[in-house]
């Protein structure tokens, strides 16, 4: 299962996440970028980059919650706006950027 994060932009050039994956700076915050983890090495790699300052899972088991305000900012020059649940931004986004699915 695909796993997404914001994280500091500059972090994925000083440590990238193990694995196969893929970003997209946020057009309203560009020094945040989306990561979409395809497929982690090892359960150990995983753990540990999660555990890297910046770096904000949003769980699955959260996509029908009101999105933080940082991801409606990050996400508003593509239509988020407050109130929205953290899928509808992820819809959003999935316009602009097609690898942003499950």
């Amino acid at each position: 299962m695909k796993c997404f994060y914001s994280v500091p932009k500059a972090l994925l050039a000083t440590d990238p996440p193990p694995g196969i994956w893929c970003s997209l700076a946020t057009p309203g915050v560009p020094a945040v970028a989306l990561v979409i983890v395809e497929c982690w090495n090892s359960h150990g790699e995983q753990d540990a980059w999660e555990a890297l300052p910046g770096v904000v899972e949003h769980h699955l088991a959260n996509w029908g919650i009101i999105a933080p305000a940082g991801v409606i900012t990050a996400f508003a020059p593509w239509g988020a706006t407050t109130g929205m649940t953290l899928f509808q931004v992820l819809q959003l986004v999935r316009v602009q950027w097609p690898a942003c699915r499950l």
